[in-house]
């Protein structure tokens, strides 16, 4: 489907409950990360929302405006305008669904994207699933830059020896690249202010944060003074490297992330 954020014309999947489980009135919005970990994510994402929709729910999952099949040229992608389109297709996904409860999964920058969606959201979710959230912007650009620098070193390496110059002629600028999407320097400075503060007061009913370091996530919470409540440190059980184009061909579904969504999402329902 394609609905509107103001003049900015967005692409969506939606889906209605379907098999035997009765259709809940709940809905479910899907966030997509940045760039390649959005591609490393598509699979995922996908198998997600047909699992949901087969337990009843109804979902939705889109593409930013700069990004996937929606409009705009990926120069124009940014992080706050990706947090008005994500507000806009909430707002579509209750009007379609008619549903008066909502739960949100983001991973990466998308569960940092879902954070902020939910200071702007007309009532709080029930349930947020944020799977490995970026808490720190600068650090994430860092990990972003080494990416793209491995990646270069990999396809103009040792088998495109170049000169200097010719070099700087054909490859993209670190600082406006990651991995092949551009970065502009609205977006990086937006990025840049990324903290775990992000966490705080979050008006949610509960918050799973999904991380593949819990001693780490806990002692950047400890660090910003932050303990939220309603949130619960849960361990991915998996270690993957969203941020790389050398495995385009695999396809990433934890399915017991999966399972643990529909868990907690059902006693909601229940409730």
């Amino acid at each position: 489907m394609r609905f509107l954020n103001g003049s900015r014309e967005l692409v969506g999947l939606y889906l209605e409950p379907t098999g035997q489980t009765p259709a809940r009135h709940h809905a479910v919005l899907l966030c997509n990360p940045f760039g390649q970990e959005g591609i490393r994510a598509h699979r995922l994402y996908r198998v997600m929302s047909e699992r949901l929709a087969a337990a009843g729910y109804h979902v939705l999952r889109f593409d930013y405006y700069g990004s996937g099949d929606s409009a705009g040229a990926d120069e124009a992608w940014d992080l706050q305008g990706s947090v008005a389109d994500t507000q806009a297709a909430l707002m579509e996904l209750l009007r379609r669904s008619h549903a008066p409860v909502w739960s949100a999964v983001g991973l990466r920058l998308g569960a940092t994207i879902v954070l902020d969606l939910v200071r702007r959201a007309p009532l709080p979710p029930q349930l947020l699933m944020l799977i490995e959230p970026v808490l720190d912007g600068r650090a994430y650009l860092s990990d972003l830059a080494a990416s793209s620098l491995e990646a270069l070193n990999r396809g103009y390496g040792a088998r495109w020896p170049m000169s200097a110059r010719l070099r700087q002629t054909l490859l993209p600028e670190p600082d406006t690249e990651a991995l092949g999407f551009f970065l502009s320097p609205q977006a990086r400075a937006q990025i840049e202010a990324i903290a775990p503060a992000c966490l705080d007061a979050v008006p949610a009913a509960a918050i799973r944060l999904l991380t593949p370091d819990l001693k780490q996530t806990q002692c950047q919470l400890d660090q910003a003074r932050l303990h939220p409540d309603r949130l619960q440190l849960v361990d991915t059980e998996s270690r993957i490297d969203w941020a790389t184009d050398s495995a385009a061909a695999t396809a990433i579904v934890p399915m017991h992330w999966i399972r643990d969504l529909i868990d907690h999402l059902a006693p909601v329902d229940h409730a």
